[in-house]
């Protein structure tokens, strides 16, 4: 059988992105959201003036806004290659939707925004090993409001995850000690996206009255409207008159920092749809686990942990694996939420037959996100 090259370097292409954006991203905003303390009357206070350490940009909702905007315009790419059936996004669409999106959309901007709050306050090893609990609570929440059973292996893996995540985080005495304040901060981020999925399942179900919409199409709505929450909070929040500050001094460093973010949230919201397009779930499902377990490794080398530490993120690299195996048995691909490619011209679908569906992967732009699931 002949080899299509062409297809194996356009895998290898959005392979490429996918991984170095995801990566990339993580990192990047941890270096960039750092904050920097100094000391002022014997009291602590943030310093907003770029270091030798970083640029100590500690404005996370600012600068995740631009993030949205970026979403929106890769969506709106995405939809213009391959119109939904329900048509492109529209004022009238949405007031239809709007008790389902406005929710959704709320979801979104609180976990990413005190996701990367948090990143202001703890390292990204503490941020990556806390976030890998989130199947546990989205687990809880899909049972109670969605009334969805899940199997032993689902159960006790997600189970080691989340002892492997306390045994991982170090102690006064093991290694530096993390804000309590940020892991308090990020605890509340884990719990709001592990709800994201079920009010997306909801959102997303379909109706008489409401007829399901494509994945692009919520995805649209949802970083615009998370992008108008954002700008809200920076408008009448603290955190606008130390951004515009610095901002004034640093003009060139702050909006370079933010469009080279927004880039990568752009690159990476394309290279997820495409990378899903081109490969299969399971690759997508492995890679993203896979990714996960690699920024969990490269950031624990920066930090100064003991045995137990280190015990506690090998269990939960290797049960993070064993979720992503359990996952895919009990959501196969014919399962998986997915879009129906149109039918090329003279193709018609015969006895309501579907053709080749292609999964699709919604969700952050700045982590590795499992498929969504109805």
């Amino acid at each position: 059988m002949a080899v299509d090259w062409k297809l194996r370097g356009l895998q290898v292409v959005v392979a490429i992105v996918f991984t170095s954006c995801n990566i990339g991203l993580n990192f990047y905003n941890s270096w960039l959201l750092h904050a920097a303390k100094k000391e002022v009357n014997g009291t602590h206070v943030d310093q907003y003036e770029p270091g030798r350490d970083g640029p100590h940009f500690t404005f996370p909702v600012f600068y995740t806004m631009w993030h949205m905007l970026a979403s929106v315009l890769g969506s709106l790419i995405i939809i213009s290659f391959q119109p939904p059936e329900t048509g492109f996004p529209n004022f009238k669409q949405f007031w239809h939707y709007r008790y389902r999106l406005i929710p959704l959309s709320m979801t979104t901007s609180i976990y990413i925004c005190t996701n990367n709050m948090s990143l202001t306050l703890v390292s990204l090893f503490i941020n990556q090993v806390i976030k890998s609990t989130t199947p546990f609570p989205t687990m809880v929440f899909s049972a109670i409001f969605e009334k969805k059973g899940y199997g032993w292996g689902m159960i006790l893996s997600c189970g080691a995850i989340v002892a492997g995540t306390i045994m991982s985080i170090p102690t006064k005495s093991g290694g530096p000690a993390d804000s309590i304040q940020g892991i308090i901060i990020l605890m509340i981020s884990v719990v709001v996206q592990g709800f994201k999925p079920v009010i997306q399942a909801m959102v997303m179900a379909g109706s008489a009255s409401h007829p399901k919409l494509a994945p692009t199409v919520c995805m649209c709505y949802d970083c615009s409207l998370s992008f108008c929450f954002m700008l809200t909070y920076w408008v009448v929040m603290t955190e606008r008159e130390p951004s515009l500050v610095y901002i004034s001094h640093h003009p060139a460093l702050a909006v370079t920092m933010v469009v080279a973010g927004s880039l990568m949230a752009f690159a990476f919201n394309l290279s997820n749809y495409y990378f899903i397009k081109l490969t299969s779930s399971l690759t997508t499902i492995v890679a993203a686990n896979g990714i996960k377990v690699l920024i969990i490794g490269m950031s624990a080398i920066q930090q100064k942990l003991n045995a137990r530490n280190w015990c506690g993120v090998a269990l939960t690299c290797v049960t993070l694996c064993l979720y992503a195996y359990f996952s895919y048995k009990k959501y196969p691909p014919a399962r998986l939420p997915c879009i129906k490619p149109r039918a090329p011209a003279g193709d018609v679908e015969a006895g309501g037959k579907d053709l080749k569906k292609v999964p699709i992967l919604t969700g952050t732009v700045s982590e590795s996100t499992p498929l969504s699931r109805k």
